[in-house]
């Protein structure tokens, strides 16, 4: 049984099983630091974690800022402001691209993120850590500048499974700004369809992007974000088995239970209704 006194000895030692290479007290060290830097440059505002419920959790977020991710990097920052080091750690799910990156791969792992993985994840969950998922992936962090602002998951329903199959709830987590930090021009999955990246790397997108030092680029590098300002809210909790029973593949004889389908749709709506008024804020690009 995880316990408050058991979760604070795996975030001294690193973690649970999975979570080795997060380094607590390169976080405590880091942390006010790069807290400051965030409300500066990004002038970050993160506001809902009075909604997370005591128990393990699966947060799930749109995914903004091609390579850079500076949201990503935002939540973690005040997960950690807030509930301390000391508190639940916190597994954040990244592309194997991203932890492969010199120096930025590296930063992560310490910071307690992971490449993706599903089984990884639920084990995760099982030990009484909180995970960070973004359904989107490349193709959401790589929308078009025009689509900055709306829910890109690709139909990708994977994320609803694991929480389900891991009794865990999910709490969404929407975030604006962050693809204000570059720019994209275009959707770039036929592209990446047709050079067949997608199989060979497992990247599904390949716009041009505009960012600095790069100019116009295919997909995207680490560049230097522009200072967007960055807002993040945390919604409260969806319980798929309250909301949806047991059965959510629609197996029921009954007929009288939703399917996955119908999961993802509320999701990505309570989502995209929150994300709309959040954005709503921002009276110019950029500027905030």
């Amino acid at each position: 049984m995880t316990t408050p006194l058991s979760m604070a000895r795996h975030a001294l030692e690193g973690g649970p099983e999975g979570l080795e290479a997060r380094d607590p007290e390169f976080i405590r060290e880091m942390l006010p630091r790069f807290w400051l830097a965030a409300r500066l440059y990004f002038r970050a505002e993160v506001s809902g974690f009075e909604n997370v419920p005591d128990e393990p959790v699966l947060f799930v977020g749109n995914h903004s800022g091609g390579a850079n991710v500076p949201d990503t990097f935002v939540f973690m920052l005040a997960y950690h402001t807030y509930f301390t080091v000391e508190g639940r750690p916190l597994a954040g799910l990244a592309h194997q691209l991203v932890m492969k990156v010199p120096v930025v791969g590296d930063f992560a792992r310490r910071f307690g993120m992971i490449q993706a993985d599903v089984e990884g994840a639920g084990r995760l969950l099982a030990q009484g850590a909180n995970v960070l998922v973004y359904p989107g992936g490349d193709v959401e962090a790589l929308r078009p500048w025009s689509d900055r602002n709306r829910i890109v998951f690709d139909g990708r329903k994977g994320f609803l499974k694991l929480a389900y199959e891991n009794g865990v709830k999910i709490v969404p987590v929407v975030a604006t700004g962050g693809q204000e930090t570059f720019v994209v021009l275009n959707d770039g999955r036929d592209t990446a369809r047709r050079l067949g990246i997608d199989k060979l790397l497992r990247v599904k997108t390949l716009p041009i992007s505009m960012s600095i030092p790069w100019g116009f680029l295919p997909a995207d590098l680490p560049h230097v974000p522009l200072p967007a300002k960055i807002r993040i809210e945390v919604l409260p909790p969806i319980d798929l088995r309250e909301r949806f029973g047991t059965d959510p593949d629609g197996t029921d004889p009954d007929g009288a239970v939703p399917d996955w389908d119908e999961a993802y749709d509320y999701v990505t709506s309570v989502m995209q209704v929150a994300l709309s008024k959040l954005a709503a804020k921002t009276v110019v690009p950029v500027i905030g």
